[in-house]
């Protein structure tokens, strides 16, 4: 009885807590951007970093101390393969998503120079933007952060997630698995807006499936931490936000009609 009450608090907490809170911290960034606070970036990823490390913590302790749940169970394990999908199927499509990934790396550095056509293409549009880190410093929290998220998010999400939903219902067909597992982990970047929580929850499948198919977390940790780290390969200006971009083109427009009349 215990461990089932620890175990729907901590979804409850996944699916409304985390979602609310993380849009509430990222506004609050993005008003400390808009005040021209310093370190607001690095201040925001170093917060999130401790608070990914604590849910961790917190989520091990319920699986290991409350539920007695074994590493083995949570994937932390190596990868194996199946009759559906042997290992070398598995190692296959992880090698070619991450191909994938490192080819639009390059692709976004390469198009440094034609900085308006890279940057509106990432998902959760300015949400995603204003946050990606401008400063040396800024890159290296970002990049902690990165392994953060893609160690912490696959141990939660997936490794949690798929026990608990096995322990409430244990005989779904694996696709119900990855959809339940996808749709829950797209609202969690609800600060992102609509197109970041679809995209995300497309990873969230794509994690889920390949977690499925290995019975480890090892694959989709490596692969969730590249493609955050991805990011810092996207080239953006020392500092720019959305209101400093539209005030400057709002007093140049200003200054023309002045210079009309």
């Amino acid at each position: 009885m215990t461990a089932t009450i620890a175990i729907v608090v901590l979804v409850l907490w996944l699916l409304i807590a985390e979602p609310l809170l993380g849009r509430r911290s990222h506004r609050r960034m993005l008003h400390a951007l808009d005040r021209q606070e310093p370190h607001a970036r690095q201040r925001f990823f170093l917060q999130w970093i401790w608070q990914g490390w604590l849910l961790v913590a917190i989520t091990a302790a319920i699986e290991f101390g409350v539920v007695g749940w074994s590493g083995a169970q949570l994937g932390l394990r190596w990868p194996k393969g199946g009759a559906a999908m042997p290992l070398g199927m598995i190692v296959g499509v992880a090698a070619a998503m991450l191909a994938g990934v490192s080819l639009g790396a390059v692709a976004a550095r390469r198009a440094g120079a034609k900085q308006n056509r890279t940057t509106t293409s990432v998902a959760g549009g300015q949400a995603v933007l204003r946050m990606l880190p401008r400063t040396k410093d800024e890159r290296w929290a970002f990049a902690a952060l990165a392994v953060t998220a893609g160690i912490g998010e696959e141990f939660v999400w997936r490794g949690f997630g798929l026990a608990a939903l096995e322990h409430f219902w244990p005989t779904l067909h694996p696709l119900v698995y990855v959809a339940m597992l996808a749709i829950p982990f797209g609202w969690a970047h609800l600060y992102q807006g609509g197109s970041g929580v679809v995209v995300t929850g497309v990873l969230g499948a794509v994690m889920a499936g390949l977690y499925l198919a290995s019975g480890s977390l090892l694959l989709p940790m490596l692969l969730h931490v590249l493609i955050d780290l991805r990011a810092l390969l996207i080239p953006m200006p020392p500092e720019t936000s959305t209101e400093a971009v539209l005030t400057m083109s709002t007093a140049a427009d200003a200054a023309l009609l002045s210079r009309d009349r």
